[in-house]
């Protein structure tokens, strides 16, 4: 007996998923390190936290790497303000939620 986990239809979903993961994997700085980018290039990736990630985890993990480009607290900015707004709007909706929506049929 085989379990079909994790398997998907290969639709346009499908397709789709693979070219953002595939954007994802360029606008994240995975695959060069930030230190050889020249700067033209380098403003496209500063915008992107995932990149600052990366670099400052390359400055811990290797010794003789010192991030230069990226900044620690622009991803941790970044995440506690994508988190107030996931609180502020889980706030929202708890206000507005009907108590009939967990009625059952």
């Amino acid at each position: 007996m085989a379990v079909k986990v994790g398997i998907k239809p290969r639709n346009f979903f499908w397709k789709m998923q693979t070219v953002f993961q595939r954007l994802n994997m360029v606008a994240s700085g995975k695959m060069f390190v930030a230190n050889s980018l020249p700067g033209s290039v380098l403003v496209m990736f500063t915008w992107n936290p995932l990149f600052h990630v990366i670099d400052q985890a390359r400055g811990f993990a290797f010794i003789n790497y010192q991030p230069r480009n990226s900044d620690l607290f622009y991803s941790l900015y970044f995440s506690l303000g994508l988190l107030m707004l996931g609180f502020i709007g889980e706030y929202y909706t708890r206000q507005r939620a009907s108590s009939s929506w967990l009625a059952k049929i």
